[in-house]
């Protein structure tokens, strides 16, 4: 057997180790792209969607939602087929759940601010709730950066709440609103998926190599 049969033997022994306590966690990138989107398209049509209507807007936010955990779900079959894995592992089980319920929360709570017209309050909402998963991210990807920008999220949401609370403009629609959905953008589209285009990088080095 030669050196290289030998490598790739132990690396096919650790991947079905790892499968089998189920802790191992493949993860398709493009799935972040995909947030990422539904991140900018649903910090324009918010707003819009819940002047028409509470219930028109919740059915838009709800539907935005579940169009993105479809799409994961399918590339996470994908990816996961890849690796002989029929179904979903632990570890996906966990942070799918997490996301789950941490989406469901804000599309009530939205609702809820949405009859009160606290548009602002919505933003930041989910900029903060939707951090709290990246952390689990980070911890089950062992990717640091999403653990950066979660904090980057959690503090802004922080500080644009209390700015906002202090100035007495959680009810403006002007500048200040701009500012809240740029960051919006900035946290929960532009930087993960900068992360995940770095990640994907450095997944097709590694498979150049034959890691």
């Amino acid at each position: 057997m030669s050196e290289k049969d030998e490598v790739l033997r132990q690396i096919s022994e650790i991947k079905h180790h790892l499968v089998d306590k189920e802790s191992f966690f493949p993860y398709n990138y493009n799935a972040c792209h995909v947030w990422s989107v539904i991140a900018v398209v649903l910090t324009f049509l918010m707003i819009p969607s819940y002047e028409n209507s509470v219930t028109f807007g919740t059915t838009v936010v709800t539907s935005l939602v579940l169009i993105g955990f479809v799409i994961e779900g399918v590339l996470t079959k994908k990816v996961n087929e890849s690796y002989d894995i029929d179904d979903c592992t632990r570890r996906q089980a966990f942070i799918m759940k997490n996301f789950i319920m941490i989406s469901l929360f804000a599309i009530v709570f939205s609702a809820i601010l949405a009859m009160m017209k606290l548009y602002i309050l919505i933003f930041i909402l989910w900029l903060f709730l939707i951090s709290l998963g990246y952390f689990a991210i980070s911890f089950v990807l062992n990717v640091k950066a999403y653990e950066k920008i979660a904090m980057f999220n959690v503090l802004s949401s922080v500080a644009l709440l209390s700015y906002g609370a202090y100035f007495g403009l959680l009810e403006s629609r002007g500048t200040f609103l701009s500012v809240v959905q740029g960051v919006v953008i900035l946290g929960l589209a532009v930087l993960p998926t900068l992360v995940a285009l770095q990640q994907q990088k450095i997944e097709k080095s590694d498979k150049a190599c034959g890691v």
